[in-house]
């Protein structure tokens, strides 16, 4: 019992339980001022959704605690379990989608899309928020048992290529199969957390430049085939047209307005008329969808202006430092991709979200964390929230560890030197 109170107490020096309470509390109010906005599109939608997004909240806080008390050493040991546990829902909406199989509890949404089960009693859940979570903790073990096996000094091609194969082999089977659903949002979230603990890994430069810059080239010229000539990209290549049209809307917002630029021209429009303080809780004074999911960004700047969209800004910048600062105090060991991963997950999608939302990235229907409504997006955050405690507790372990180490060595040292070198006069 003493030792779960130190533990707990060692996490009152860190701040980013403050910060998450406050995005917490701003997604809370931007939720309930997006209730008559979300009511246009889903007239039976409850009154009291910032309640439930609550309770989801309140059900993960309680989860993340268990994740602490258990530890990371203990989570790590359960790693395939939590992969191959979510791979089994995939698997079934896969075969739901592709054979057109009967899949209990399996729901599929207007526009096609099936990525969630609907629970008697609970309500919806997608599996590939959860997945998240297994394949961090994966890749992670993969990363930290790869370079304990193969320090920096005896690295070659040979044995980065390794890692990258063994890296593969976990994350793209999940991929594919979240890819299908269709869901590219959450496909593009995995990619770029996975290729971001790559980096860290200590994978030689040239061939992360290398593939880096590749990279780069192909979604240029994706982005070219788009604007220039789409019908390679639909006839050949077999591409959705409603993914392209996304891309219609992002290019010209108003010009499509009556088509795929309305909710992006309506966002902007929204965000436009906030100004400085905002036209105050509820306004809905533009209409555009899903206001309390993915554009939660856009009601915060017409409800509440510049400086609400300023504080959600900092507030997230500062939560994110955080979870880089835990990745450094756990340096070189397995806690430390696990918060790099984190940070991965957590950065992409707030730049992607509130990119969309303003215009500079396209519409991937991707949310905004802790702040948008989501049951599984908001259970799976706080699990995630529970490693980073966990991490940062162990962080706080062996920096004192070796705090202590150092000081004992120096101790020794001097001693051993003052006993052999001073002399003393009589």
């Amino acid at each position: 019992m003493r030792t779960i109170l130190n533990k707990f107490r060692i996490l009152l020096y860190n701040p980013i339980i403050v910060y998450l309470i406050l995005i917490i509390g701003i997604g809370i109010v931007a939720i309930q001022s997006a209730i008559p906005l979300a009511k246009i599109n889903y007239p039976n939608l409850p009154a009291n959704y910032a309640t439930k997004q609550l309770m989801f909240v309140s059900l993960g806080a309680f989860v993340a605690i268990l994740v602490v008390i258990i530890g990371v050493d203990r989570i790590r040991a359960l790693r395939w379990w939590i992969y191959g546990f979510w791979m089994i829902p995939l698997l079934g909406l896969f075969i739901y989608k592709k054979f057109h199989i009967p899949i209990p509890l399996v729901k599929e949404a207007t526009n096609g899309a099936v990525s969630w089960y609907n629970l008697p009693g609970i309500g919806t859940i997608q599996p590939s928020e959860f997945m998240k979570i297994g394949i961090v903790l994966v890749v992670a073990d993969i990363i930290q048992t790869h370079n304990e096996r193969y320090p920096h000094l005896t690295r070659t091609f040979k044995t980065d290529l390794h890692l990258l194969v063994k890296i593969m082999a976990a994350v793209l089977p999940p991929s594919l199969l979240i890819f299908k659903q269709p869901d590219s949002g959450i496909t593009m979230i995995i990619l770029f957390f996975v290729a971001l603990m790559i980096f860290a890994s200590g994978i030689q430069w040239r061939y992360i430049l290398s593939v880096g810059g590749f990279v780069v080239v192909i979604v240029t010229l994706f982005i070219l085939l788009v604007g220039v000539f789409p019908e390679f990209l639909t006839e050949t290549l077999k591409i959705d047209l409603y993914k392209l049209s996304r891309f219609s809307g992002w290019f010209d917002p108003f010009g499509t307005m009556g088509n795929e630029g309305m909710q992006l021209a309506k966002g902007l429009l929204a965000i436009g008329s906030g100004n400085l303080i905002g036209n105050g809780f509820q306004s809905s004074l533009v209409y555009f969808p899903e206001a309390h999911t993915d554009f939660i960004f856009a009601v915060i700047g017409m409800d509440f202006g510049l400086i609400g969209t300023l504080i959600t800004v900092i507030l997230c910048g500062l939560f994110d430092y955080e979870i880089l600062n835990t990745a450094t105090l756990n340096r070189g060991h397995y806690n430390s991709y696990v918060c790099i991963g984190i940070f991965g997950m957590l950065f992409f999608q707030q730049i992607e979200n509130i990119g969309m939302t303003i215009g500079l990235l396209p519409i991937t229907g991707v949310t905004l964390p802790f702040v948008s409504y989501g049951g599984s997006s908001s259970l799976s955050y706080m699990i995630l929230f529970g490693l980073v405690l966990a991490s940062y507790i162990e962080g706080i372990k062996i920096k004192h560890n070796e705090v202590d180490y150092h000081e004992r060595t120096l101790y020794l040292k001097t001693k051993a030197y003052i006993k052999d070198n001073v002399k003393f006069d009589d």
